[in-house]
């Protein structure tokens, strides 16, 4: 009992302690700003501090500056149309007139009746009287000396009928075509394809003694751009129906208009043969006659013709002067347009000297044969 006395007393003395006790507030302190601030003032006086940063030495650039391409606008091109160019149709009768006063009559002739008179075409190629022709033709110049002095004369003719008018010598003549044909050399009907059929001779002088003044010629058109179908005209000196009497005293030139109706090779995949059909030309005593196309130029020299009753019925060949141009330059050196420019006087006489003993040897052989 007295415990329970004790706890009420004390439970009674906290109670009232309780009441009589408040705590005291305690009031923030205040901070003053100007000691712990800039002021704005202060920031506006005073300059920033920057750290100093140490810059690295910049190293050269050794690249070329490339400059920025500037585009243009592009402008539409227009395309440039080239009208063809027609060629104007040759004039062949102008062209004739031109052609036969440069195309000439050969003629040979012996001083017994061993060899019938020989007759054949070659045309003028220069001023100075340069003339082209068929070796199967000019092969009687080597044997001018063959029994005796000047048993064989050789003449050039011309005009309608042809007439005696300049002396001529041997030029060239293809040692080859010599070499190959030598045994026909007696042949009335010699056959042949045409290869290495070329011949050069000059005019030396005139017969009457008067002297040479520049003589009318063909320029040689040595291209190789020969093709089918081309109008050409052929100018020749046939005697294939005249007999001796005839070819001496009444043989007149012969033209014909015609097309380069085939072509063909020897060897390589060019043109060295043209065919020109049959025509008043295709008869014996034409070779040499003069293809001339319609620029006037000389594009090949007739060389060979089949055999047929009729003049239409054969067909004559010709060798084309780039034929020519290119074999004589690997027999002699010297290409048709190189000669031309040469010494013609001064290249005959090496010729003679050197390369015709020895042909004119071959063809007194065969003629001499027993």
């Amino acid at each position: 009992m007295r415990n329970i006395i004790s706890i009420i007393f004390i439970f009674f003395a906290l109670f009232i302690f309780g009441i009589s006790y408040i705590p005291e507030t305690i009031a923030p302190t205040n901070t003053n700003v100007e000691d712990t601030a800039t002021s704005t003032e202060e920031i506006l006086q005073s300059e920033p501090t920057v750290d100093k940063i140490d810059t690295p030495t910049p190293i050269k650039n050794t690249t070329k500056e490339t400059k920025p391409t500037v585009s243009q606008k592009s402008e539409a091109v227009i395309p440039i149309i080239i009208p063809e160019v027609i060629e104007p149709t040759p004039d062949f009768e102008k062209i004739n007139v031109f052609a036969r006063e440069a195309t000439v009559n050969i003629l040979c002739s012996t001083k017994n009746s061993e060899f019938s008179p020989i007759s054949g075409t070659g045309i003028v190629i220069s001023a100075d009287g340069l003339i082209i022709t068929n070796a199967h033709v000019a092969q009687y110049f080597l044997l001018r000396d063959l029994y005796q002095k000047d048993f064989i004369e050789c003449i050039v003719r011309t005009g309608n009928p042809a007439y005696p008018r300049y002396k001529v010598g041997l030029v060239y003549v293809s040692p080859t075509w010599i070499k190959l044909h030598k045994s026909e050399i007696t042949s009335q009907d010699p056959l042949g394809t045409g290869e290495y059929d070329y011949a050069l001779l000059r005019i030396v002088g005139r017969i009457d003694g008067s002297p040479l003044s520049p003589l009318p010629h063909i320029p040689v058109n040595t291209s190789e751009d020969i093709t089918t179908n081309k109008p050409v005209i052929l100018v020749s000196y046939p005697a294939g129906f005249l007999g001796g009497l005839s070819i001496l005293q009444g043989l007149n030139q012969a033209s014909a208009i015609t097309t380069i109706q085939d072509v063909f090779t020897f060897k390589e995949n060019v043109v060295d043969v043209i065919s020109v059909g049959g025509t008043i030309v295709s008869q014996k005593g034409s070779s040499g006659g003069a293809v001339v196309d319609g620029k006037s130029s000389l594009i090949g020299i007739i060389s060979t013709s089949s055999n047929g009753d009729t003049t239409g019925s054969r067909d004559l060949n010709a060798i084309t002067m780039a034929y020519i141009n290119r074999s004589i330059k690997i027999e002699s050196g010297m290409s048709l347009d190189e000669l031309l420019s040469q010494n013609i006087g001064a290249f005959a006489t090496l010729f003679q000297e050197n390369t015709s003993p020895e042909l004119t040897k071959m063809l007194t052989d065969e003629v001499t044969k027993k």
